[in-house]
């Protein structure tokens, strides 16, 4: 049994600014900033595949410093304002997230699809509302950062 949501905020800057943002250690900690921080595998980001790629193992830490989850993170698609994870984690079977930083006008539009399928089915009621919550904080983190 699989979840998901989708969550768009609109943004009054050039999609390339926050595109680089959204694919950067810094800007991807500043989303989860205070409750979670996300190492990251040692190395550059890649940025742009052409081919799937393991990128590795990354810790979700909550509060910076407690590992509360750990995710196997395959990109399948990355290119500039747009990205497919395909991944697996301690607690989901199946992680998937698909970002798009797409121009409007005046600005540009965040796109977040999230769909998970939990390892205990029993876990979907509790993993809904709490990824909804993570991402909805995370667009909360953009709109601010870019008003």
């Amino acid at each position: 049994m699989f979840g998901h949501f989708t969550l768009r905020s609109r943004l009054p800057r050039p999609p390339e600014a926050v595109w680089a943002d959204a694919v950067s250690r810094r800007g991807i900690n500043d989303e989860f900033f205070p409750w979670l921080r996300m190492r990251l595998p040692p190395g550059d980001l890649p940025a742009r595949l052409d081919q799937p790629a393991r990128i590795g193992r990354c810790w979700m830490l909550l509060l910076g410093c407690l590992p509360v989850e750990c995710d196997e993170l395959t990109l399948l698609r990355l290119e500039p304002g747009a990205f497919d994870e395909r991944s697996s984690m301690l607690g989901q079977r199946v992680w998937w997230h698909r970002r798009r930083v797409r121009a409007t006008a005046g600005g540009c539009e965040v796109v977040d699809r999230v769909a998970f399928q939990p390892r205990c089915a029993w876990m979907l009621p509790v993993c809904r509302p709490l990824f909804r919550l993570v991402f909805a904080w995370r667009h909360y983190r953009l709109r601010r950062r870019y008003r």
